[in-house]
């Protein structure tokens, strides 16, 4: 029987139940399902997370600054102090996600993205 290497992506997948402060800087996790998974202060700086689905994951106090999140799924997601700055927001999904203690979110990353009625948005943000 050949010996079958797990990818990156599978490996995180399989631990998604607690990735708290994992060093995950410029990880490629393109498309990785990641939904309910605890990233409270993961360091993704520089990540590649288009297209990953984060639904329902706990990212209080991570960082995401100059990641690509480009097309990712934050529905419901817990992003309290989480830091976004210079992070690619265009088409990220973030349906009914409470924006209000992010840190270095701005105007033009909040127009690329994908907001509802639901999203709470901060008080420098138009809406």
């Amino acid at each position: 029987m050949a010996n079958q290497k797990k990818s990156f992506i599978q490996e995180v997948e399989e631990t998604k139940n607690d990735l708290t402060g994992a060093n995950l800087m410029r990880a490629s996790l393109e498309g990785a399902n990641l939904v309910n998974a605890n990233l409270r202060n993961a360091k993704l700086m520089g990540a590649y997370l288009m297209g990953a689905n984060l639904m329902g994951a706990n990212l209080s106090g991570a960082d995401l600054s100059q990641a690509n999140l480009r097309s990712a799924h934050f529905g419901d997601a817990i992003l309290a102090g989480a830091n976004f700055k210079g992070a690619n927001l265009r088409g990220v999904k973030l349906m009914g996600v409470d924006l209000n203690n992010v840190r270095n979110l701005s105007q033009s990353q909040i127009d690329a993205a994908v907001i509802d009625k639901k999203t709470i948005l901060p008080e420098i943000i138009a809406k």
